[in-house]
């Protein structure tokens, strides 16, 4: 068992260490020695966890998802605030989330042009949907969405918006901006207590 674990702890060492390469140099950083060398291993080490490129990259896309999940699971948190807090970790709203999501973006380029990696930015992708299914299901549940509002659009029209924000956030280099990002994503939620547009 402690050679298991040990093995779990070097793999989601290597794929910390791609996640930071690809934020600072992007996709021709991510070398088997440009990741060897950001986890202080030996570029043979690397090869035993990551036989190929390709399994790196997908498992970098995996790590990315469980940081999120790990960091939403222990959210202590009910309505409202759980809805938010869910979202906001889907941000670059500090260093750890930010570098997340450059790699996700990184990545995701790649995957579209690339078959064989395009099924983990899928399962990627979907993960996201659902967080924003389940915060507008959270809201339902505490009295903050509108009867007449579709679920099922309010949260696509969710994953738009996070999607809009977060970019918004990756490019704007201001600091501060954390804030102006939240407060867009605390509007939203607020409009969607209230009754819905009518044609």
């Amino acid at each position: 068992m402690p050679r298991r674990i040990d093995a779990e702890v070097r793999t989601a060492e290597i794929g910390a260490a791609a996640l930071r390469v690809l934020e600072r140099d992007g996709l021709a950083g991510l070398s088997v020695r440009g990741v060897a060398a950001e986890a202080g291993i030996a570029a043979a080490s690397l090869r035993r966890a990551f036989p190929t490129q390709h399994a790196l990259r997908e498992y970098c896309f995996e790590l990315i998802e469980e940081r999120a999940t790990a960091r939403i699971t222990s959210l202590d948190l009910t309505g409202r605030a759980l809805a938010e807090g869910l979202l906001a970790q889907l941000l670059p709203l500090d260093d750890e989330r930010r570098l997340e999501l450059v790699a996700q973006v990184q990545l995701g380029v790649l995957a579209l042009t690339d078959s064989d990696l395009r099924p983990a930015a899928v399962r990627l992708n979907a993960a996201v949907s659902r967080g924003c299914r389940i915060a507008v299901d959270v809201l339902a549940s505490a009295g903050q969405l509108d009867s007449g509002r579709d679920p099922d659009y309010e949260a696509q029209r969710l994953r738009a918006l996070l999607d809009g924000i977060a970019m918004q956030g990756l490019w704007s280099g201001d600091p501060q901006g954390a804030g102006q990002l939240l407060s867009t994503l605390e509007r939203h939620l607020d409009e969607l207590a209230l009754p819905g547009a009518t044609d």
